[in-house]
């Protein structure tokens, strides 16, 4: 089929209007070649025409105050069209799927899974110094290599198993558990495991060396593991219980006049895709606050920058209830790092000026508590 006949295909069009005669007068005086003329009632009929004459039919349909549509389409054009739009999904989707094999080729995501001492933040460092970040070629990373840098970067580290799964690299790793803590005591004694004031010492089995009103260091003895008097003195395994008076200090900046800047609950973001250093925008925000917070989401291949917005306000509290609000704080705070037996007895405070109204308050609080170690 040529172009010619691409052109001249032929179509159906419905027309609704008043001025019908009209129409069909003025479509033969400009020479328009109408067939299967069906009028179905007073205001539409129906014709068949070539595609080529009907935007020339459409301007008069339009001058007569009448509305026109194409109702069908005929002949081999229609399997064109067909074909057509089914090479268009074709060409998509082998473009989508070349699009994600590129995308899948490289690392989008880093994650980083360690215990107590190191943190994720520590790994990430290390990682930067060698140069691997998201948005690497899987081909250029040697997780071998990985492994080796950051065992001789961080002593803490036992065993390290770094692995890509699908865009993502994953590293785990297990630290050395270091032995704990040893006081200066020998098996059978009672220990202070801590300094404190003794307040009461109740020795269930040896013999105590401490008393009420000393004042004793971490290690110190205080329960001995032997009994007896004289030549009747045998050693046996100390235990008891020593209670005594122990003393932490906390401390809490406030502001207590001036202005502070506070967030407005407003917020605004960016989301983008990052493909080889460049952005792709989903959406992108206006950006429109003067004041405001950037946090930075980096994890995975979508990225998201969400800004909150806000403002300067004016403080003017209360000096003396904000002083005793922050020390009731403080001790809250304390409570929850204490011994379940633990008890609070006193709290003193001190406060500084800083200036510029801000204020820092020093809480010191006796905690009456067991110090015995065994």
């Amino acid at each position: 089929m040529n172009k010619e006949n691409l052109v001249r295909y032929k179509i159906e069009v419905e027309i609704n209007a008043i001025k019908i005669e009209e129409i069909l007068n003025l479509c033969t005086r400009n020479g328009i070649p109408l067939s299967n003329v069906r009028k179905i009632n007073k205001v539409l009929i129906s014709f068949e025409t070539f595609y080529e004459y009907y935007k020339d039919i459409q301007k008069i349909v339009k001058r007569c105050g009448g509305k026109i549509r194409i109702t069908r389409e005929m002949g081999n054009i229609i399997k064109i069209k067909r074909i057509k739009k089914s090479l268009s999904f074709f060409v998509s989707g082998i473009g989508f799927l070349v699009i994600i094999f590129i995308l899948s080729s490289f690392v989008w995501a880093i994650d980083i899974e360690t215990e107590k001492n190191l943190s994720p933040f520590e790994i990430r460092e290390i990682l930067n110094q060698l140069g691997i970040k998201q948005g690497m070629q899987k081909s250029k990373i040697n997780v071998y290599e990985i492994e080796k840098e950051i065992e001789n970067r961080c002593d803490e580290v036992l065993w390290i198993r770094t692995r890509i799964e699908g865009s993502t690299l994953k590293i785990s790793l297990k630290e050395k558990v270091n032995p704990p803590e040893k006081l200066n005591v020998e098996e059978g004694n009672v220990y202070a495991k801590m300094d404190g004031e003794i307040k009461r010492i109740y020795a269930e089995n040896g013999t105590a060396v401490a008393k009420p009103g000393d004042i004793v260091r971490k290690g110190d003895l205080l329960i001995e593991g032997i009994n007896g008097t004289g030549d009747t003195v045998f050693e046996t395994k100390a235990d008891g219980s020593v209670l005594a008076n122990t003393f932490y200090t906390k401390e809490v900046e406030v502001l207590v006049s001036g202005k502070e800047s506070v967030r407005t609950g407003k917020k605004d973001n960016d989301i983008y895709l990052d493909m080889w250093g460049k952005k792709i925008y989903l959406k992108k925000s206006s950006n429109s606050f003067q004041n405001y917070d950037k946090i930075e989401s980096n994890d995975g291949l979508i990225k998201e920058v969400t800004y909150y917005e806000k403002e300067e306000r004016k403080i003017n509290v209360n000096k003396e209830e904000k002083i005793k609000s922050s020390l009731e704080s403080l001790k809250k705070l304390l409570q929850k790092e204490l011994p379940i037996d633990a008890k609070i007895i006193d709290t003193e405070d001190e406060v500084l000026e800083l200036g510029d109204g801000k204020i820092k308050i020093i809480g010191q609080f006796t905690v009456e508590q067991n110090i015995a170690h065994r």
